[in-house]
């Protein structure tokens, strides 16, 4: 059985017979969206055992992994096939309830995802489900069979940390030009379901800021909005790299 269908195979064994839950994530009689996938990677030698994440910092685990974007056809629709893995939601503020993740169980759109609406795992068309939830920005890896076949050490989930006044902002202007949407965050945490994303800039979009920071395993900038409240957006991996920014105008 190859690594693929090993991990389908570990969400297929528990569909109808798990329920759903944010806050009794780690099983074995519940999971929300992303720890199921974190767990159904693991049992697919993905992951080392014991890593855990949200569907935020699911982007990094796979791309560390040997995963790769899906890209759009000429049409706009993205060719899903049997193992690939979506995420809905803005890296950098996907996290809790603001994305969603599962696995493509076919080349037809079925996908295998734990979730709230029918309170466990089910099979479920994909595009049905991502009309009635908004039409989320969406991402699909792939897994690449020339990335690593060992799985990646375990990393903590990035703990957030509240931001503190300006203390930890540094000084820096310019004006970023994102590549994607990008979410505009009332702090810097990638978790906050409290607080969802206040509102986004397209692709192409001057965004002007005044400071940096780093927080959660991102970079951020910042800048005051109209009112004086301080705004933040994510920009980056925090990977210590200048070409892994979403967009120019920072560093790079």
């Amino acid at each position: 059985m190859t690594k693929l269908e090993k991990m389908i195979q570990w969400m297929s064994e528990r569909q109808g017979k798990v329920s759903y839950s944010m806050t009794a994530r780690l099983g074995p009689n519940s999971y929300d969206c992303s720890s199921a996938v974190y767990f159904s990677l693991i049992a697919g030698g993905f992951l080392a055992s014991g890593t855990m994440g949200n569907t935020d910092t699911l982007f990094s685990h796979l791309e560390k992994a040997g995963w790769t974007m899906v890209q759009a056809d000429s049409t706009g629709n993205y060719p899903a096939k049997r193992g690939d893995i979506f995420i809905w939601g803005n890296r950098g503020a996907s996290g809790g309830a603001a994305g969603h993740t599962g696995i493509f169980v076919d080349d037809l759109d079925s996908i295998i995802h734990c979730n709230y609406g029918y309170n466990g795992i089910t099979v479920n068309n994909h595009d049905t489900i991502w009309y009635l939830n908004g039409c989320p920005e969406m991402t699909i890896y792939r897994y690449s069979q020339g990335g690593s076949s060992q799985p990646i050490p375990a990393i903590p989930a990035p703990k957030p940390t509240p931001q503190q006044g300006e203390g930890k902002l540094l000084v820096k202007s310019g004006t970023f030009y994102p590549d994607r949407r990008l979410a505009v965050s009332k702090d810097t945490d990638p978790d906050d379901v409290v607080s969802p994303a206040l509102a986004y800039y397209l692709p192409g979009s001057p965004i002007h800021y005044d400071r940096y920071t780093h927080s959660n395993g991102y970079v951020w900038i910042s800048y005051l909005d109209r009112g004086g409240n301080r705004r933040y957006i994510a920009v980056g991996p925090d990977d210590g790299r200048i070409d892994t920014t979403w967009g120019k105008g920072f560093f790079n």
